[in-house]
């Protein structure tokens, strides 16, 4: 392997969570600089508006800390519309290729993080048990059922269907993450209105889960380089996580939310990143991103397809649990 071993790099020792690096057995191969995050981002007057509302299930969103509690929110608010003045609790899940990926990506990743820690599988599984797959169920049967839209309606509805139905306030959730802020502040929302909370979907102990937060960017060191280029780029990366500098280049100037303890004090003014890094401070546990144990496109594909037909009442669940366990082997195969 190319890669140098980080350990004793700066960037390694600053990390909030050690867990976030990439490692090959013992040797850390590469530290993520940038982290995305997320969620449950929810329309914080809204939701003030329902608890205030007689009978609300909550006094506060810190109250919701597990799936029997946000689906007797969402039902309530569901059932309080009209009051409220909203068209659903969640937004459309939408299926159009603009937003599936919420569904057969982001959010199948949570069945996958709790089986995977169960089992204590480090590197992609030949196959899987689909363990989790009744509260995969328990989550998407909320989105559809107390939603802005009928499940009939899903298979054209966008992405941006979703950030409108959000902005304009006819929803309270919104599952995904902290890339979405961009596109809320340009529809008019303002930073003080927005929060975001983990997905909980009626897994045991989710009292303690955060937000699923992960990275696709990571700095390695070539292995093959020269001592003294070795020296000299850890000596820089130390300047960059550690100088005034540095710290605003990478999070003002580049806008990155960074996972070391060095910018603790760095304020963002993106809510959801925000929210993240909150999340991060909590002491609760992230649910890390195992997108890249996926074994193909297709997977995810196929998974999207049943999940439609199962929203639509022209498939069954055991399509979907078909989809992700059986397709998991046969993808596995193919590509192996």
């Amino acid at each position: 392997s190319y890669t140098e071993d980080m350990s004793d790099t700066e960037p390694y020792k600053q990390l909030i969570n050690k867990d976030v690096a990439l490692k090959d057995g013992d040797k850390v191969v590469g530290v993520p600089y940038a982290m995305e995050t997320y969620g449950l981002i929810y329309n914080k007057d809204l939701l003030a508006k329902y608890i205030a509302t007689d009978g609300a299930k909550i006094k506060s969103v810190d109250d919701i800390d597990n799936f029997d509690t946000l689906k007797a929110v969402a039902d309530d608010i569901q059932a309080k519309k009209d009051q409220l003045g909203v068209k659903g609790a969640f937004t459309s899940a939408g299926f159009d290729s603009s937003s599936d990926w919420r569904f057969k990506t982001h959010l199948a990743n949570l069945p996958l993080y709790y089986e995977f820690k169960d089992d204590n599988v480090t590197k992609q599984p030949e196959t899987i048990k689909g363990t989790y797959l009744p509260e995969y169920k328990n989550i998407f049967d909320l989105y559809l059922k107390d939603s802005t839209t009928e499940p009939t309606q899903l298979s054209s509805k966008t992405g941006d269907d979703s950030t409108s139905e959000f902005s304009l306030g006819e929803a309270v959730f919104y599952q995904n993450g902290t890339w979405a802020w961009t596109d809320l502040q340009k529809a008019g929302m303002k930073a003080e209105s927005v929060g975001m909370i983990p997905i909980y979907t009626g897994v045991k102990g989710e009292k303690n889960q955060g937000l699923a937060t992960g990275s696709e960017n990571y700095w390695c060191i070539n292995s093959k380089a020269s001592d003294a280029d070795k020296k000299a780029t850890k000596d820089f990366l130390k300047w960059v996580v550690t100088s005034k500098t540095g710290i605003k280049s990478l999070s003002s100037d580049m806008g990155f939310t960074t996972p070391f303890k060095s910018f603790s004090d760095v304020k963002s003014d993106n809510p959801l990143v925000q929210a993240a890094v909150d999340d991060q401070n909590s002491g609760k546990t992230a649910v890390s991103w195992n997108f890249t144990m996926m074994p193909s496109e297709e997977w995810k594909n196929k998974l999207g397809s049943a999940l439609l037909e199962y929203a639509q009442g022209t498939g069954d669940w055991n399509a979907v649990k078909k989809a992700f366990v059986d397709g998991w082997k046969t993808e596995y195969d193919a590509v192996h």
